[in-house]
């Protein structure tokens, strides 16, 4: 069996299976073989969560095997795994338990698909608060942030169960995911909170999280959307100063080229849907004219020579001074969040903000000082999720 070949051009389903030992439901890809797996057992699974670890790609290796769009359809193809099974795409690899699927991509020219991975949520987790925060912090932080986590995943769940073949992505956008992982507070925070969610009149919430809020918290409807999910105290942030604050690493400062920095929002005015961008002729300073009510701000005014000036949403700000465009150099210096100013001194534009992220919810940073403090993960997350329920 290990000399045997398949080969993309005479895979029939029947050949595939009983020389791979995998067990594929869907279309067949093209694949050649190099190691046998088994399948996993058959018995009734714990909640799934579908993480999307890879975007319209052709091809990805799983356990060994080679697998490639080749006149896929709209028939996604089921890949059933044995537990901890390597999984490279795009030159990275994650090892996971649970089971694949390879969305097709319709009319896509090139055969590409979506790579799904189908895990149990308690096997998930682990793998999201390692990638979220680092090894050595307190457990009562990985406590707050696996709960959080698990609140968050189940939520966009059942947001998405109907109109998406994913629930998260892998990356920033959504939450970190590593794969199966061997960090051992990471596991003792996903057991110590098994099945914790995070409820509102008895809804589990989108309990979003960034690396550092800065000082003052954001809310989820200036900060992420106007969803109706959004308007609820545990998602309108927390009164006071956060315990952020005490961390060097809340403040930050970006300088960039001020002529640059107009090119590039002008650009996105088309791109990003921002039509406000598109008569910034110069910029002089950034400066807040809207706050919520803890006093972050939520919208900018970016002034020009004279009387020109231009009013922006901070979240739409921060999408455009951070946005690729192909025609101007890359960016050297990120803004790390909307919570910030900006004051031009000669051709250069000095940007001093605070924070790294939305700044919605749970503060990661100011968690770890909590728990230096000695606070439990249960008042981490009643600070950060006001007059939220925690339901086991």
């Amino acid at each position: 069996m290990e000399n045997t070949k398949i080969h993309p051009n005479s895979c029939t389903r029947r050949n595939f299976v009983v020389a791979s030992g995998l067990l594929v439901v869907g279309s067949v890809v093209g694949c050649e073989k190099q190691t046998a797996l088994t399948k996993i057992s058959k018995s009734r699974p714990p909640e799934i969560i579908r993480v999307r670890i890879a975007k319209k790609v052709t091809r990805v290796t799983i356990g060994g095997f080679d697998f490639v769009g080749k006149n896929n359809g709209d028939t996604p193809t089921t890949i059933e795994i044995k537990p901890k099974t390597t999984v490279i795409v795009n030159g990275k690899s994650k090892i996971i338990t649970g089971r694949i699927v390879l969305h097709p991509i319709p009319k896509d020219a090139d055969d590409s698909f979506d790579v799904i991975a189908h895990v149990p949520i308690e096997q998930y987790l682990p793998g999201v608060v390692a990638g979220e925060l680092f090894a050595h912090w307190h457990f009562d932080t990985f406590a707050a942030q696996a709960v959080a986590a698990r609140s968050y995943a189940i939520a966009q769940q059942i947001a998405r169960k109907e109109r998406s073949h994913f629930d998260v992505t892998d990356g920033p956008s959504s939450q970190m995911f590593l794969g199966d992982v061997t960090l051992d507070v990471a596991h003792r925070a996903v057991q110590e909170t098994n099945g914790t969610v995070l409820q509102w009149n008895n809804e589990i919430i989108p309990a979003y999280y960034s690396a550092c809020c800065g000082g003052l918290a954001a809310s989820a409807t200036d900060a992420i959307s106007g969803a109706k999910q959004h308007e609820i105290p545990p998602l309108c942030g927390h009164s006071g100063k956060d315990f952020c604050t005490n961390v060097d690493t809340h403040a930050w400062t970006a300088n960039r080229s001020a002529r640059v920095l107009r090119k590039r929002l002008n650009a996105c005015a088309k791109t990003l849907n921002l039509p406000e961008l598109a008569n910034i002729r110069s910029i002089r300073s950034i400066e807040p004219v809207s706050t919520n009510i803890h006093g972050r701000p939520t919208e900018l005014a970016i002034y020009g020579r004279g009387s020109e000036s231009c009013v922006v949403r901070t979240k739409d700000f921060i999408r455009a001074v951070n946005a690729p465009v192909k025609h101007l150099p890359l960016i050297s210096e990120r803004a790390r969040s909307s919570f910030l100013i900006g004051q031009k001194h000669g051709s250069t534009l000095q940007i001093d903000g605070h924070g790294m992220g939305h700044g919605v919810g749970l503060c990661q940073y100011g968690a770890q000082a909590l728990a230096g403090k000695g606070e439990s993960w249960q008042n981490i997350i009643s600070w950060y999720y006001p007059q939220v329920t925690i339901c086991t």
